[in-house]
């Protein structure tokens, strides 16, 4: 789970890292610029609604699956962006996959841990936002500079690519694929 919320928070500040380049690309306001950073936020809020209602019926495990393909396949994508509505709209839907990995990755820590253990395993697990800040950093600086900020996004993917791999590796997953 520490990794799962290191690397939603690595896709958070991936944007905030690129935040300039991409308002100068596409002639943004600080304010427009801003404002697509809190759409994400907002459609998280979604994502962890939806998302807690989908872990009751198909499972945390394969809940927490979807929505780290969710928000880690639209980070991608927003390297496509060629506009500011492909931009927002990519952004929205990387929001709903983190607020599903929020939702749906607290309740598999509470109920998997032991009640004795679930507050450490809690703080286990948010401190990879710190973890995925630094990832994003060091990403940035390697990547955006030589490149730019476009395949700073399609490094992004690579939650995904993790996920499935971990997923065709853990029998909890496997299990929880299968229903």
């Amino acid at each position: 789970m520490q990794f799962a919320w290191a690397l939603d928070a690595m896709d958070v500040m991936l944007y905030a890292f690129a935040l300039t380049t991409i308002r100068d690309e596409f002639h943004l306001s600080s304010a427009a610029a801003g404002a697509m950073a809190s759409a994400t936020l907002l459609a998280s809020a979604f994502g962890g609604v939806m998302f807690g209602v989908l872990a009751d019926r198909i499972g945390r495990a394969r809940a927490l699956v979807y929505a780290i393909l969710i928000y880690s396949g639209f980070t991608g994508l927003t390297a496509t962006a060629t506009g500011v509505a492909a931009l927002l709209v990519w952004r929205a839907l990387v929001g709903i996959g983190m607020g599903g990995v929020w939702s749906a990755g607290a309740v598999l820590v509470a109920e998997s841990w032991p009640a004795e253990h679930r507050g450490k395993a809690a703080g286990f697990m948010q401190s990879g936002w710190a973890i995925g800040y630094i990832l994003a950093a060091l990403l940035a600086a390697a990547v955006m500079p030589r490149w730019g900020w476009r395949p700073l996004f399609v490094a992004g993917v690579a939650p995904a690519l993790l996920a499935v791999w971990l997923c065709g590796a853990r029998p909890w997953c496997a299990a929880a694929a299968r229903g």
